[in-house]
């Protein structure tokens, strides 16, 4: 009777010496899984050559929302153990928090109103008994609490908006007393309020211009409005050729440039180009 292969078995994370175990002479067990030698202490040579396991640290289970959270944190899923586990002792320690802090409801204060589209996105909750926005998350929390504390952006309406104070509120400008001027939170709706003023006015305002495309501006034939403290063209489509100009100036530098439509100009400046200077 034939007699059957002894199998020293290879235990560890083999595959990325598998190469070398077949050179050894190891034999791959297709139902076990695993690498072996059917000689004892070819089998030990072969073991050295695989690396030592880390040691893990288990998380245990977690609710599905928080799996991408503990990926970012470096934690792995064992399968077949059924949990999760990070070789670094600090970082699953972390992950263990993270964890155990899933339920629980962390408020937002001050009036959120204006960013809520900005708090879904960062994965706030509105809770309709108590009529306020939370998070899951502590540092979520903190992020959204931050943005409601900067408040929304907002988009300045240009040139002489009075004589239609009533059409702007009904498209839901609203006045900033510090700044002296209509604006709107959400950035269509101001395009849309900008074209009704700039033809009442026969202006077409150019916002937000670097000081650096003053020089460029005035040769496409735009002015300097004082009052409005903006550029503009009475021809539309030059006023667009105009912003399209400011906007690739803006993707190109991506840095902060002094403007003459912001509070914070040289007034001298300021003289000079509204006497075409």
């Amino acid at each position: 009777m034939e007699r059957e292969e002894r199998k020293h078995v290879v235990t560890g994370n083999t595959f990325a010496v598998k190469d070398q175990l077949k050179e050894l002479g190891c034999k791959w067990d297709p139902e076990a899984g695993q690498w072996y030698h059917p000689d004892r202490k070819m089998a030990a040579e072969a073991q050295k050559l695989v690396p030592p396991e880390q040691e893990r640290h288990i998380i245990g289970q977690a609710p599905y929302e928080v799996k991408d959270r503990l990926k970012e944190l470096g934690c792995k899923w064992d399968a077949e153990a059924g949990h999760w586990y990070h070789t670094d002792k600090e970082a699953a320690d972390r992950a263990r928090q993270l964890v155990a802090g899933v339920g629980e409801r962390y408020y937002l204060n001050g009036n959120a109103h204006d960013v809520k589209e900005q708090l879904k996105a960062l994965g706030c909750q509105w809770d309709g008994d108590e009529k306020r926005w939370y998070h899951t998350d502590k540092d979520g929390a903190n992020r959204a609490q931050a943005a409601v504390d900067r408040g929304p952006e907002k988009h300045f309406i240009q040139g002489n908006c009075y004589p239609l104070t009533e059409q702007l509120k009904a498209m839901d400008c609203r006045w900033d007393p510090e700044a002296k001027a209509w604006y709107h939170v959400d950035k269509e709706a101001a395009a849309r309020a900008q074209e009704l003023v700039s033809k009442a006015a026969g202006k077409h305002f150019v916002s937000e211009v670097p000081y650096k495309l003053n020089e460029q501006l005035r040769h496409m034939g735009c002015r300097w409005d004082p009052e409005a403290r903006s550029w503009y063209h009475s021809d539309a489509a030059v006023a667009s050729e105009a912003q399209r100009l400011v906007q690739e100036h803006r993707e190109k530098t991506q840095v902060a440039e002094p403007r003459l439509d912001q509070p914070k100009v040289d007034l001298s400046r300021a003289a000079e180009v509204e006497h075409g200077l």
